[in-house]
């Protein structure tokens, strides 16, 4: 038989008394801490901000694409324009077909974009990059063929992202557009293309 003290027994009766109250006392924080919604309110908006910071990134992108490859077309299209009508006014003054240099082209394509982009340029390496191309249209095998010349002109633009520029590298843009000059049939005119291509 175990006698044991009365000491013995009462220090046991404590540590037993202070098991159960440590027990009840932890569960009680640990439900107490889950019940708790100080902060949640943080925490809910840092998660959805990230989302909602890169989806307002990806409309200001989206918008400004549009505006960049509207901005691109602009220009392909007002500098075909002003080059054509200038060898027309040409043709019309000296019945010869003079094109403009690169440079003017460049120059029609810059005053027509204005900001959105910067200058362009027909060397490569340039951003935007205009590629000009003069041909001779005339044909002396077919009778009263007019005379002219076709100008082909593209435009490349590599757009970037703003925001996400360590995740794209960029996206091209280009535009072409083909335009013509025709003199009077049955005429032999002077075609002098000052820069037959520009690349």
């Amino acid at each position: 038989m175990n006698i044991q003290s009365p000491q013995h027994r009462l220090w046991q009766s404590a540590r037993r008394l202070f098991s159960i109250l440590s027990m009840r006392t932890h569960t009680t924080n640990t439900r107490r801490q889950w019940r708790d919604r100080r902060g949640a309110a943080a925490v809910e908006f840092a998660l959805s901000a990230i989302a909602l910071l890169a989806f307002l990134l990806a409309i200001i992108n989206l918008g400004l694409l549009g505006f960049s490859l509207s901005a691109l077309a602009r220009g392909v299209q007002t500098a075909a324009r002003a080059s054509v009508v200038y060898t027309s006014a040409q043709y019309a003054t000296t019945k010869s077909f003079v094109t403009p240099s690169c440079a003017a082209t460049t120059g029609y394509f810059d005053s027509a974009v204005g900001g959105p982009m910067p200058s362009a340029g027909t060397s490569s390496g340039s951003n935007p990059l205009l590629t000009v191309n003069w041909t001779n249209n005339y044909n002396s095998t077919v009778a009263n063929y007019p005379p002219g010349v076709i100008l082909t002109l593209t435009g490349s633009y590599n757009w970037t992202p703003f925001g996400f520029e360590g995740f794209f590298k960029g996206i091209p843009l280009r535009i072409t557009t083909v335009a013509t000059v025709m003199g009077t049939p049955g005429t032999t005119s002077t075609i002098t293309i000052t820069a037959a291509s520009c690349s």
